[in-house]
């Protein structure tokens, strides 16, 4: 029988259901297209992502946890899989082996192939990478080895396997979010310019914007004109803070957005972005790469 690359096999894929039973006289007796196609083709082998959950958020690292589950894919239905290899890296900096999960360590999935659990925190990564800075993207980069000596990973990949079935791209990038919750947080030292409007140009009739820092509450309103600026300063030695609307008469016509900076001025973010009339009250949300 005539041999062909894996890569075509899952373009096939796309066009039929794997889940759809086929002629067994069409398929040389197997019932389903995904049975034949892995017992009958030898070139190439795919990781297929069954699962794959989690964020990295800057704020929250031990709590953030990246997590998949894996299923080799190998034309002796997962014997001729050895193990895989799961290296992490900053952007593909620093890249250093993480685990070898072996087939001994894995277990049979509903259709007989082997799978594997995975998951990794932010902490745990950033311990592995050397550290990590908001906005960064952490690697998560597989390399599948064959009992024969073959090894496949991102080298191995075109477009077709990272989409229908096999979805096997052998790596997974989680860039690090810098949100915080909305609410009272952890300080973060900087300067946190308000910019508030007014669409009427007669003020915010009541509304106003209050900071609050180690439980001091800041407020900024203006009572005419259509625009408005100014600074709160959360110190190197504070411990927390928050940002909240408090409502006014005319809430439909206000706006505004916070900007973010160091406490010298640079490194300058939008923390906020302009959040539209009729703010909602309470606390926002801000997100500080640092």
């Amino acid at each position: 029988m005539k041999k062909i690359n894996i890569y075509l096999i899952s373009l096939a894929m796309m066009a039929f259901s794997c889940s759809e039973d086929f002629s067994s006289d069409e398929y040389g007796g197997y019932e389903m297209l995904t049975d034949y196609m892995l017992k009958e083709y030898q070139v190439g082998a795919a990781l297929r992502t069954i699962t794959e959950a989690g964020s990295y958020r800057f704020f929250d690292a031990a709590n953030s946890v990246w997590s998949a589950t894996l299923e080799p894919h190998d034309h002796e239905s997962g014997g001729l899989t050895e193990s895989v290899d799961w290296y992490v890296s900053n952007g593909g900096n620093n890249e250093v082996l993480a685990r070898t999960v072996t087939r001994s360590e894995m277990y049979d999935g509903p259709v007989g192939l082997p799978r594997m659990d995975i998951a990794m925190s932010l902490t745990e990564a950033g311990g592995l990478v050397g550290g990590y800075s908001g906005g960064n993207t952490i690697i998560h980069r597989m390399v599948l080895n064959l009992t024969d000596g073959r090894s496949f990973s991102t080298e191995s990949v075109s477009g077709s396997l990272t989409q229908s079935y096999f979805k096997s791209p052998f790596q997974y990038r989680k860039t690090i979010t810098c949100f915080m919750d909305a609410g009272i947080v952890a300080a973060v030292p900087g300067l946190y310019t308000l910019n508030g409007t007014d669409s009427w140009g007669d003020g915010w009739n009541g509304a106003a914007v209050v900071a609050v820092i180690d439980g001091v509450e800041y407020s900024t309103s203006f009572n005419s004109g259509s625009s408005y600026s100014t600074t709160w300063t959360v110190p190197a030695g504070a411990s927390t803070m928050g940002f909240k609307f408090v409502s006014g008469s005319w809430d439909s016509e206000v706006d505004f957005n916070i900007i973010y900076s160091k406490l010298d001025g640079s490194n300058s973010q939008t923390a906020l972005p302009n959040v539209g009339a009729s703010p909602a009250t309470g606390f926002y949300a801000l997100s500080v790469c640092q």
